[in-house]
């Protein structure tokens, strides 16, 4: 047996899920080489994934470095899963956490940019995007989260970024940080059209119960009007953006809220 100094550092990534009740659902999870500058994929080992001391399954990283289980949460609720590497000759990793959200197809959900909660500056040249790995995160807009807790009572929200999956747990991080309330974090696939690509995928999966977003750039708010839904630009965006005509442009996020009652 290799001794831990000789195996490869890996890194563990767990993503956050949402699920209805007694329908199956797959819980995502990727190992990669933790290197300096580059991070590829570890195949071939077994990941163990577990709901406190219950071992819920276990399966292998494919080429990609993936690993999937499938499971049938029974009631609506959140909890964390631990995903772990099993005893491998050849790596050595970090166990990691994310969180499967168990919710009623009939209350409504709302989407929610992480990086339209900070401010930006009014000058699109000039706008820079939430800080990446090791840097400090800018504090979220005032009034962001109270408004977010005040729509919380009425619906579920799912949090998005366009971020790398590296920074997952620096985002979750910076919304316990920030008491934002509780939601998943969905990452968005890189490139146009990608909200609409994951609402499509979220329809096709029964998730109609989506009501809209308070989003921070136009293709965003397009995708949500394209397909009938309610489109809030994030008070904190700059203004010089071409919106789709039926964007709401709230004064401050308390008025953002309120579109969603």
């Amino acid at each position: 047996m290799a001794s831990s100094e000789d195996k490869t550092r890996g890194l563990l990534i767990a993503y956050d899920t949402i699920a209805a009740p007694g329908q199956q659902v797959t819980l995502v999870a990727d190992l990669l080489e933790d290197g300096l500058l580059t991070h590829p994929p570890l195949g071939g080992e077994v990941l163990l994934f577990k709901e406190g001391n219950k071992l819920l399954g276990r399966a292998m990283t494919g080429g990609d470095g993936r690993a999937l289980l499938s499971v049938v949460p029974r009631r609506v609720g959140v909890s964390t899963a631990a995903v772990g590497l099993a005893v491998s000759p050849r790596v050595t990793a970090s166990e990691a956490t994310a969180r499967l959200f168990v919710w009623d197809r009939r209350r409504a959900i709302v989407l929610v940019s992480l990086t339209a909660l900070v401010v930006r500056s009014r000058s699109p040249d000039l706008e820079i995007p939430l800080p990446r790995s090791g840097a400090k995160r800018p504090a979220p807009e005032a009034g962001a989260v109270q408004a977010l807790k005040e729509l919380d009572r009425r619906a579920y929200l799912l949090y998005m970024s366009g971020g790398d999956r590296l920074e997952l747990p620096e985002l979750h991080a910076w919304t316990d940080m920030h008491r934002l309330p509780r939601g998943p974090i969905i990452l968005l696939r890189p490139g146009p059209m990608s909200l609409a690509r994951e609402l499509d995928r979220w329809n096709r999966e029964g998730w109609t119960n989506i009501r809209g977003g308070i989003v921070e750039t136009a293709e965003e708010a397009k995708a949500l009007t394209d397909t009938k839904r309610q489109a809030v630009a994030a008070p904190s965006v700059a203004s010089q953006e071409k919106w789709p005509e039926k964007t709401v442009r709230p004064k401050d996020w308390s008025e953002a809220a309120r579109q969603f009652r």
